[in-house]
């Protein structure tokens, strides 16, 4: 058998393995070797067909009807046998036996079915090797001269065996060559795709690990088209504004606050909103309540993502929780002024005595010289305390944003949270303030300081009675007063009302809970904003607090 050429998958001589139910590509060599086959059978059929109307006597020349009867047997046979389990060195039989049919067509006819001829030779050119060919195209020669002999010899026998001859060669070895050029072509194509798809898998795993470590951060990120879709969001993200993932364009159920307890913020000032406009900010705070009925201090930053090709740009919202740092943060500041002002006390009283006792004359020398060196360590802590608690309190101020906010916001929405507890005790709260009343200073922290004298107003005025809110500009300031007819604060207490941990005795003897440390937060806030607090009080009748800030622009 003649040999064969490397063929391409969809060819007649597949050798690809046969799966188990003789399907994919084994199906696809069937169906290849049908369609070779019945063009041929079609196209003899055809002509016998047209034979019969025009010249039926060439039935009777047996070689004619023994050439019709190999193909349409050849046919039948290609239907019949399952190709799949044929070695590919047995698919060259189908072309050479079509060869033979054709040849019994020519003998002894004087019509010209040489033409036929092409379709076993194109079969045999596309899909074998070269040897192969010429082993066809010598059969065709031999068909030739033996039909020559029987006629009779004459010129045109050569000319004939000439002109057949030459068509069918170039025929032959122009299919020939395109084949090989298009196998060639479909192997490079197969490379090519390999290539590609081993770049397409390690980018997928890129892809996929890069997900898989964004997904293991504590840090919230999305990243945003400029038409505000959500090309990408990480677990943490998701988790923290309760977003739904099958549909991510929904708000989350998460709500964000301009401060702790204060206004939700607008929509368009929300940081998914901003920086899907491309807004570009660094560590801007936000408070976020979320689905538990817990609230986390957000530190939001945006950074601006270089578009790659065919890439839109956006923007990458990155999210941390700062809750825990800002937690600490203010208990080590309250750590800081209760060390500092409890150690302050004993201090002074060490240093007292000491130099008290260092004002005696009788004093033998080395006991003089030990309370000289208790003195000077006393002095040396008292100092040290001093630089932690300065140190704490130009912290506390480095981080109060002076920016011009409205007082009035701050005392409508301190008032509207405490009003659930204000009536269930049966206290009056009312505000007399103009709509609008700008000052100078941290919205976050002045909202703190109202709570702790709203809180404590209405915590310790007893049922039926008021508390009176009113603020008022003046040259350079704003003025807020809050008066409550409450239990009120002893005389001798009054001075000590900022300590730490310091209860009154009428807030102890009236068994209302406290922790003893809102005033003196509520001193330490007023004092970073550079204003100055005023408590008046009269036990049984009432307390006022008047606070004093630095007014905003327009006041």
């Amino acid at each position: 058998m003649a040999a064969v050429n490397s063929l391409p998958a969809t060819s007649p001589a597949d050798t690809a393995p046969d799966g188990p139910d003789g399907g994919g590509l084994a199906d696809n060599r069937t169906r290849s070797i049908w369609l070779l086959q019945l063009v041929l059978a079609a196209s003899v059929v055809v002509t016998v067909l047209v034979v019969q109307a025009l010249e039926p006597a060439l039935f009777g020349v047996w070689t004619f009807s023994t050439g019709v009867a190999i193909i349409i047997a050849l046919t039948a046979a290609c239907l019949a046998v399952p190709w799949r389990r044929v070695p590919r060195e047995y698919i060259a039989l189908v072309p050479f036996g079509d060869l033979i049919g054709v040849s019994f067509l020519v003998l002894q006819s004087d019509l010209q079915f040489g033409f036929f001829w092409v379709f076993p030779i194109t079969w045999i050119a596309t899909y074998f090797a070269l040897p192969a060919l010429l082993g066809a195209l010598a059969m065709v020669a031999g068909v030739i001269i033996l039909d020559g002999t029987l006629t009779g010899p004459g010129t045109h026998d050569v000319v004939r065996l000439m002109v057949v001859l030459l068509a069918l060669t170039f025929i032959g070895l122009t299919t020939y060559l395109a084949a090989r050029q298009s196998r060639a072509f479909r192997q490079l194509l197969r490379r090519q795709a390999g290539r590609l798809q081993g770049t397409l898998a390690r980018v997928s795993g890129q892809e996929r690990r890069v997900s898989q470590m964004l997904n293991g951060l504590d840090t919230g990120i999305a990243r945003l088209s400029r038409a505000g879709e959500v090309l990408a969001l990480n677990d943490t993200y998701v988790s923290l504004y309760a977003i739904d993932r099958d549909d991510p364009k929904r708000p989350g159920r998460s709500v964000e606050y301009s401060a702790l307890r204060g206004d939700p913020l607008p929509e368009l000032d929300r940081p998914f909103a901003r920086a899907a406009r491309g807004e570009l900010f660094e560590d801007e705070r936000v408070w976020l309540f979320d689905t538990d009925g817990e609230w986390h201090a957000l530190s939001v930053s945006t950074r601006r993502l270089t578009p790659a090709g065919d890439e839109p740009e956006s923007t990458l919202l990155i999210v941390h929780d700062v809750t825990a740092l800002i937690e600490a943060e203010r208990a080590r500041e309250r750590l800081a002024a209760v060390v500092s002002h409890e150690l302050r006390n004993p201090l002074t009283a060490i240093m007292g005595h000491a130099e008290l006792a260092l004002e005696s004359d009788q004093l033998p020398a080395k006991t003089r010289e030990q309370l000289e060196v208790i003195d000077s360590a006393a002095e040396r802590m008292q100092t040290l305390i001093s630089e932690i608690l300065a140190g704490s309190r130009a912290e506390a101020r480095d981080h109060t944003d002076a920016s011009s906010i409205d007082i009035r916001r701050i005392l409508d929405a301190s008032v509207e949270s405490f009003r659930p507890a204000a009536d269930g005790r049966r206290v009056r709260v009312s505000v007399d303030a103009p709509p609008s009343l700008e000052v100078r200073g941290d919205a976050f922290r002045l909202r703190q300081a109202v709570d702790n004298v709203l809180s404590n107003a209405i915590k310790y005025t007893p049922g039926g009675g008021s508390v009176r809110i009113s603020a008022r500009a003046e040259v350079g300031h704003v003025v807020v007063v809050v008066t409550d007819t409450g239990i009120g604060i002893a005389a001798d207490e009054l001075p000590r009302i900022f300590d730490p941990y310091f209860r009154a005795r009428t807030a102890r003897e009236s068994s209302t809970p406290g922790t003893g440390l809102g005033m003196g937060i509520l001193r330490t806030i007023i004092e970073e904003h550079r204003g100055t607090l005023h408590l008046e009080s009269e036990q049984g009748t009432g307390t006022t607090v008047t606070i004093t800030l630095p007014a905003g622009r327009g006041e």
